[in-house]
This record gives structure tokens, sequence and C-alpha cells, in this order.
């Protein structure tokens, strides 16, 4: 077994800290309802010191810090039913050694790839909207020789995340990494034995890779996480997967993005990948347990905090997604744009976005709106605005009769959305 990085919080000392973290400026403004809400959702993560730093998840900037303080401003701000990309990820290359059976960027272009200029612009632009998370991914983003600048053009108003599969990573390109300012890895890495995740990858050797990967990041003293996407016989067999968990524990993972299979990409016309609601109901008991027991990795289990009874889907309105051509998207599994960032400014581009979705959504979009989607297919992903516009006005992104309950106790201004 080996001892992940940090310690994990809990008893007084969770409590201590949670308390000097609600003394935040950021929150004083805040009614007491407002915090309790805050508390509501936020007691569903575990938090984890390492150094002097505080880590929650993987969408959360580590406190304190400059990007922490921002990312709290911009909850306050879309709470108060303004649209803001909180979260932004970059697909940085369409280039991947592997060609997993999940993968939502199949239907996309893979000669396109971004410039460090372009890239640079792009940061600089999603960092003024109030991006407190930038997350650099692709395909596989370790494919570019230039991904420590790529890294370094991110200051400190935003937390860096890079996501890989630890494709053939050394430890040299590590210390780069953090000397550029990498904040947290996250690996993918989708079960214990290594047949079954090259399988699923469709790539020999991949199991490998990331093992390795977690171990070099660990060795650096990183707060790592990993990627776990499993499909519909893992999570209907309770045994094999809390194998995997026990497996992520052991090795000392840090937290963990469970994403069940999306109704996008190659899952596109495969609406038997999607879980059953006793899938779902196995999920939320990995979520629950990995927070109460001391020594698993933190989770943030997407079919947990997307429900109706927590944050709800936040794609268009508190996240973004820019594609490796440069087309701005709800999310990466969203397969609709209003604009290309090397044709529009990004500021035009998200004000037309959010004001589409401009109330955060009761579940998955992508998964509720994929058949329709589908029905408008042209060539190549993502559909252009005019597409995109008949497809929300056939299947919108929001129902305002269906809040999610954060929201509901944020106070959130339905009648001014």
């Amino acid at each position: 077994m080996r001892k992940h990085n940090g310690t994990q919080l809990y008893g007084i000392q969770k409590f201590l800290t949670t308390l000097k973290m609600g003394m935040n400026k950021e929150l004083k403004k805040l009614s007491l309802r407002q915090k309790l809400a805050l508390n509501y959702v936020s007691k569903e993560s575990k938090l984890t010191r390492i150094g002097n730093k505080i880590y929650t998840n993987t969408f959360t900037p580590y406190f304190p810090s400059r990007a922490y303080d921002r990312f709290l401003k911009g909850v306050i701000a879309i709470s108060a039913g303004q649209p803001l990309p909180v979260v932004t990820n970059f697909a940085v290359t369409p280039q991947c050694p592997c060609h997993c059976w999940h993968c939502s960027f199949s239907d996309r272009s893979k000669k396109d790839v971004p410039t460090l200029e372009q890239l640079r612009k792009a940061i600089a632009d999603v960092q003024d909207l109030g991006t407190s998370v930038i997350g650099l991914t692709g395909g596989e983003p370790l494919l570019r020789d230039d991904l420590e600048e790529i890294t370094a053009c991110i200051d400190k108003r935003s937390m860096p995340l890079l996501f890989t599969t630890g494709y053939k990573l050394t430890r040299q390109r590590v210390k780069d990494l953090k000397s550029a300012g990498l904040e947290i890895p996250v690996i993918s890495l989708d079960h214990y034995k290594a047949e079954v995740h090259d399988k699923g990858r469709r790539k020999e050797g991949i199991f490998d890779y990331a093992v390795n990967a977690i171990r070099l990041f660990q060795d650096e003293g990183f707060y790592v996480a990993v990627s776990f996407v499993p499909d519909k016989p893992l999570v209907s067999d309770r045994q094999e997967i809390f194998k995997v968990i026990e497996f992520f524990r052991d090795i000392g993972i840090n937290d963990m993005r469970l994403t069940s299979p999306i109704l996008s990409g190659k899952l596109t016309t495969k609406p038997e990948e999607r879980l059953s609601p006793e899938n779902g109901q196995t999920i939320v008991e990995i979520q629950k347990k990995c927070t109460r027991t001391k020594g698993y990795p933190g989770v943030f289990a997407y079919d947990f905090f997307e429900s109706e009874k927590y944050y709800g889907c936040g794609a268009g309105f508190n996240y973004m997604f820019i594609d490796s051509q440069g087309n701005v998207c709800p999310c990466d599994f969203t397969m609709l744009s209003f604009g290309n960032i090397f044709e529009r400014p990004l500021q035009e581009i998200w004000a037309e976005t959010s004001r589409h979705f401009r109330t955060p959504g009761p579940a998955c979009y992508a998964n509720i709106s994929n058949d329709v989607i589908f029905s408008k297919k042209k060539a190549e992903w993502p559909l252009r605005k005019q597409a995109t516009l008949e497809i929300l006005d056939e299947c919108p992104s929001y129902d305002e009769r269906r809040l999610p309950e954060f929201y509901k106790r944020m106070g959130f201004p339905l009648n001014k959305s």
C-alpha cells in the first residue's frame, strides 16, 4: 500500500479548517441561509492538507490562493443568476495514443492543433472572464512539447489541471510541469487489472503508463487525482467496482473523478451504455463511503453532484469547453457551439452561450439532448450556431420548475434569469 500525499482532515481538524475557510472575505456578504447552502454541498467533499495548501476536489482551487478567492466570488455570482465560466477546459491537442471506448472527442477533427500564441491569448481571455480553474485536456496533452509553456500561461487567478493518460511521462517532465505551475494532475485509470484498462483504452501498455505517472506525480508532492470511467457491467458488479476503489486507495490516490458513461462521441448512438437507476445508487454509495472513510480518495461523482439534489448541470452556465479547433462549447460532451475563438471574440461567444444556458439544469444536458443532437448531425462536430439554436428550441438546457437544490438554497433569482 502506498501512502497518499498529505493529510485527510476529519473531526476537529476539519471543523477548524472549514471555519477558517469560511472566514474568507468573499463570504462575508452572504446570508446565513446562503452559508448553510454552501455547507450543504461542501460537506460531501474531503479536505486534504499538503504543506500549507488545503485541497477540496479537482473543481475547487486550493486554499488559500488568489484562485480560491476568485472561485468563491464566481460561485456567489452564478448563485445570483449571473452566468460565469468558473471552470474552463481547453483541448490543447486532438491527438491521442488511445482510442477509448467512451471517447467524447472521437467525432471532432484530428488535424487542428492550436498554436502556443493562440492558446496564450485564449487563456488570458478566459481568465479575464472570471475563470478560476483551467483544465488542459485533449487528446493527450503530453504529446505537446510546449505543454510546460502552455501551463505557465495560466497566472495565479486560476488553478491549472492536467488531464492525461500518463503516456511516456518522465520524472524530468513532472518536475518541469511543477515548475510551470501545474497544480493537479488527473490521470485516466479505470481498473486494477492492466488488461482491462488497456482493453477499454484500446492501447496496450497504457495501464503501466498511468500507474507510473501516478507514482511520479506523487514523488513530486502533487495532489493526485484519477479520472475513472466505469462501464455498465463494472458498476453492476458491486464487488468488482469496490475492488477498483480499494485499488485507488491502496496506490495512494487523493481524489477521483467518477464519470459515468455519457452519450457523446463514440457513445452517441449507444443509449444501452447509460447507467440504470440501480447503478446510480451504487455510485451514490461510493461517493458517501469514500467521503466518510479515512484513507479512501475523495470523490466527485458526476451522477451525484450533477443531480437535481446538488449542483445540477452547469454546462454553458458556469462551465465552458474550447476544443482544439477553437470552438466554444457548453461542455466537453455537449456538441453545440455558438462560435469559434479564432473568428469571434470569446467574450461575445460566451455572452451568447450563457443567454441560452442561463440557468443550471437538473441533470447532464449531454445525456438529455443526445437523441435530438444526433438527429441534426452534420459531417463533423460540434454543431454550428443555427443547428445549436434549433436544438435548444427543441430541447431546452434548463427547466425552471426543476432548479437544483444548491441554487434553491442560495436564492437563485429565477424571475430575473
